[in-house]
């Protein structure tokens, strides 16, 4: 939206965040009260103080030159492409310059032919040991040519050039470095060597690079020599070398055998082990012995007392005849013993005799037994002795012979190895012996050789500087340094400039869209709504109240907050034609002046001091019965309107901190359907926020190409925290009648209507009142709607030259 002013009224002075300061104080005049309060000092610090920081985002838009994308590229490349161009036709001149500064260079080249030369004798091995040629032939042209780079060559050259041009005067200084600027290319597929030498003298590049040619025959040639002799003689070095290590492997292998004396070990391991043989034979005899000794011993004992369990017992068993006769007499008499008593009783004279007898006997057994223990006794002790003895002398063989066998085992080993070292020292030395015969055979084999292809001559034109690359480089860094520039400040001015930049950098809807109306007064603006209906503004803000309207907005949009978050941004006209169209829909509304600083409804509805009572002053006064008084009617069905007066002696930041601000909102929300609420811009004072927790939506505007991006996140961001609703954006004075961003919402295709649409309805399209004054400008003022005419598209236009026409929302009100 725009409005036309004269330029008288654009020499007047604003208020704080107006900018000015000299107006009445009820336009928000020159009185620093108005905007000087403590309220806005908090907030009066200006944008660069509330949005300069980070803020939410993705890291792309914290880069320098912003997101890329194919859109953004394509827009920015048509709306600043002059400074493209200008970049463009600078990098022209700029190439032109250095073409013409820079030094022409002559550039000469000389040809030679690098080869390998194959060997002469087959199945020789090569001489060159320490050095690693490759393994293809690219990489050892590669390494030669790396060689004929070093400071030596460069030496020789110049000595060469000395020696073929004795007159020169050329210093050495500038030989070499024209030296170190040349080049040495081994063209693709060949053996063919480029040697290329640039200098601004035509003959000086042509000389050296002719006697760079002759040195790297020379040098080639004589270095051969040299790896080949070098070759042979590290190997003969070698040689020698390893026969010292294969006689010192002798001598190491001989004096280890002497030492050691692995032999005599070896015999005394076999005498010890015999022995221990023996002593083990004999510890298994005696463990026998002693085991039947001890048996026998236990038997004895077991007859001794029980004569009954004698048996037989073995000859070895000592006494034993006496034993046995013994106990034969006694078996004889208790033989007689029971025949007597067989016949006679117990107490027969002749049974006591004989029970006499077998006591007799049976002390003669067990003496003889008792005797026969304890020579078993005896026999089992001397045979314990005897074994006893031998097991010490068993244990020490068998550690002595574990050692020894540890010390032969551990001497075959190291032996072994000595053996093994000394059979792989005469393997390399007999190796190197016949790869020291075959390197004398093939010393001057399979070396590299070069031989001049062709001589430079003396170049007539220049490589240096080459227009064919000058010229198209500096327009075309030109045009990359010219796209990063306007990509850069793009992103640095940081402007609203599609639908789809704001939802996806805000992450907020757009709920309408206002086309660019171009009228002469900002009163007339905030009134088209009713004076004309059927205008493309008109549908729009109609559009919007139907969509507030819908079952999804309707239960929060019945008190709205329309903001900005800086002026002109056309808060006020819209929150005055939102308002104006709910009433056309019927519903009772209430639109309410709450910028209390800059109060501007009173004079867009032509309303004097004298004809209501300020909403401000009321408020001060803290009385909620006088609420009654505040709504006076608007000339428009259904509209009324709570206005309020600036004044010195009045805080708004206190008034918005009491409690009388939550009570007048719940007497609006009992008495009217639909509050619409006209605040300050946000940022520059606190209201908003306070504002903004008592309605049930917020809307933001924001114009294209104006309003920064920064600001409105800002906004949201705080009021989301504060848990207000945000439901939307509002995108005011878009432009369809010049390609922008917006051209997929122009209203010629959005609503499907062009001219037919009015004369549908019957209505004729308006024609110039030729009776309208004019304005102090001298300019043809409308004196109301009649004054618009309106082409076959439906956009109200003015009846005077374009350029006579300012845009409302450029001026000082919103």
């Amino acid at each position: 939206m725009s409005s036309d002013k004269d330029d008288g009224s654009r020499a007047v002075s604003r208020p704080l965040y107006y900018g000015g300061s000299s107006r009445a104080l009820y336009y928000g005049g020159g009185s620093p009260a108005a905007y000087s309060s403590p309220a806005y000092s908090a907030y009066g610090a200006g944008y660069g103080g509330l949005y300069g920081g980070s803020s939410s985002g993705n890291q792309q838009d914290d880069s320098l030159m912003g997101q890329f994308s194919i859109g953004r590229m394509i827009r920015v490349c048509m709306q600043r492409w002059v400074t493209i161009l200008v970049f463009i036709i600078i990098g022209g001149i700029v190439s032109f310059a250095v073409f013409k500064i820079s030094p022409v260079i002559y550039e000469a080249d000389a040809v030679i032919e690098m080869r390998m030369r194959g060997s002469t004798y087959t199945g020789l091995t090569k001489a060159v040991i320490e050095m690693d040629i490759g393994s293809n032939m690219g990489e050892v042209f590669n390494t030669r040519l790396a060689r004929l780079r070093s400071r030596a060559v460069f030496e020789q050259v110049i000595t060469q050039y000395r020696t073929d041009f004795p007159s020169s005067t050329v210093k050495d200084d500038e030989l070499i470095s024209t030296l170190t600027g040349s080049e040495m290319t081994l063209q693709r597929q060949s053996r063919l060597i480029h040697i290329k030498v640039r200098s601004s003298d035509a003959q000086l590049a042509a000389d050296l690079s002719n006697a760079y040619a002759k040195v790297a025959v020379s040098s080639t040639s004589e270095q051969n020599k040299n790896e080949s002799e070098v070759a042979v003689a590290w190997l003969s070095a070698t040689t020698d070398q390893q026969k010292r290590a294969l006689e010192q492997a002798d001598k190491e292998m001989l004096n280890f055998i002497a030492a050691n004396q692995i032999d005599s070990m070896k015999r005394k391991k076999q005498t010890d082990s015999d022995k221990l043989l023996k002593i083990n034979a004999d510890i298994l005899s005696l463990e026998g012995r002693i085991t039947v000794a001890a048996e026998v011993s236990r038997t004895l004992q077991a007859i001794q007392s029980e004569p009954e369990k004698f048996g037989s017992l073995p000859d070895s068993v000592p006494r034993t005849g006496e034993i046995s006769e013994a106990y034969q007499l006694l078996q004889k008499t208790l033989a007689e013993k029971n025949s007597l008593l067989a016949r006679y009783t117990a107490n027969h004279p002749e049974v006591k005799v004989k029970e006499k007898e077998v006591v007799i006997y049976r002390k003669q057994f067990a003496d003889v037994v008792y005797r026969s223990l304890e020579t078993c006794k005896a026999n089992l002790d001397l045979l314990q002795r005897q074994y006893d003895k031998l097991l010490p002398q068993q244990k020490e063989l068998e550690n002595s012979l574990s050692v020894l066998e540890a010390k032969i085992d551990e001497s075959t080993l190291k032996l072994e190895q000595l053996t093994r070292e000394r059979e792989v020292a005469d393997m390399q030395y007999k190796a190197l012996l016949k790869r020291t015969s075959e390197a004398q055979l093939a010393a001057d084999e399979d070396t590299a050789i070069i031989r001049p292809v062709e001589s430079a001559l003396k170049p007539n034109k220049p490589v240096l500087p080459n227009p064919l690359i000058i010229f198209p480089a500096g327009p075309a860094l030109g045009l990359v340094l010219g796209f990063m520039f306007v990509m850069m400040l793009d992103h640095l001015e940081d402007k609203i400039v599609g639908i789809a930049d704001i939802e996806s950098r805000l992450r907020l809807k757009v709920l309408g869209v206002m086309p660019h109306v171009r009228r002469k007064k900002r009163e007339q603006l905030a009134r088209l709504v009713t004076d004309d209906k059927f205008s493309q503004y008109a549908e729009a803000i109609a559009s919007l109240r139907n969509l507030l309207d819908s079952p999804r907005y309707h239960d929060i949009s019945k008190v709205l907050l329309c903001m900005s978050t800086q002026p002109g941004e056309g808060k006020t006209v819209t929150s005055c034609s939102i308002a104006q169209s709910c009433a056309q829909s019927g519903q009772k509304t209430l639109l309410v002046d709450f910028d209390m600083r800059r109060p501007r409804l009173a004079r867009i509805f032509e309303k004097s001091h004298k004809d209501f009572n300020s909403l401000a002053h009321a408020l001060t006064n803290g009385d909620a019965s006088v609420f009654d008084t505040l709504p006076i009617e608007s000339g428009i069905p259904n509209l009324s309107l709570v206005l309020t007066r600036a004044s010195p002696e009045i805080n708004p930041a206190n008034i918005m901190g009491s409690e009388i601000v939550v009570e007048f909102f719940k007497w609006a929300r009992e008495h009217y359907d639909r509050i619409v609420i006209d605040s300050p811009p946000f940022g520059i004072v606190g209201d908003v926020m306070t504002l903004a927790a008592l309605v049930d939506s917020v809307m933001i505007m924001c114009c294209p190409d104006r309003t920064r991006f920064q600001p409105v996140k800002h906004a949201a961001r705080h009021l989301t925290e504060a848990g207000t609703r945000i439901i939307g954006i509002i995108v005011n004075d878009v432009d369809f009648g010049r390609r922008s961003s917006f051209s997929s919402y122009d209203y010629h295709y959005r609503y499907n209507y062009r001219y037919n649409y009015r004369y549908g309805y019957g209505y004729s399209s308006f024609k110039k009142n030729p009776k309208a004054g004019e304005d102090k400008g001298g300019e043809a003022a409308p004196a109301d709607a009649s004054d618009v005419t309106v082409d076959d598209d439906l956009t109200p236009k003015k009846s005077v030259e374009r350029q006579d026409v300012v845009d409302a929302s450029m001026t000082d009100d919103d």
